[in-house]
């Protein structure tokens, strides 16, 4: 049997194709998957969030939040902070945690 060859970047290949022809493609695809007893592809699951919040990080404001990371960045201590603010190590190292 001859090699097929598709093209280089197929995904490009597909944008140009009108409506109905991708959907003679999808049909025609699902049921050669169904012949070989392959399953479709199925859609990558996006990470979700984290759905509870961090107890710690939840007793800060967004303006709490600011200012630790950019005091830091400033070349203030931790220490300093805690004692400044009246906030714990615990909450400066989560709010220096979150966006990452």
């Amino acid at each position: 049997m001859p090699k097929t060859v598709l093209p280089q970047n197929l995904a490009a290949s597909l944008q140009h194709l009108p409506e109905h022809d991708i959907t003679r493609l999808a049909e025609a695809l699902a049921t050669e998957l169904d012949r070989r007893g392959l399953t479709a592809p199925k859609e990558k699951a996006k990470p979700q969030s984290k759905s509870v919040p961090d107890p710690i990080l939840s007793q800060l404001t967004r303006s709490q939040i600011g200012l630790i990371r950019s005091s830091i960045q400033a070349g203030v201590k931790p220490a300093a902070l805690s004692r400044q603010f009246g906030i714990t190590r615990a909450q400066i190292t989560a709010a220096l945690n979150e966006g990452k």
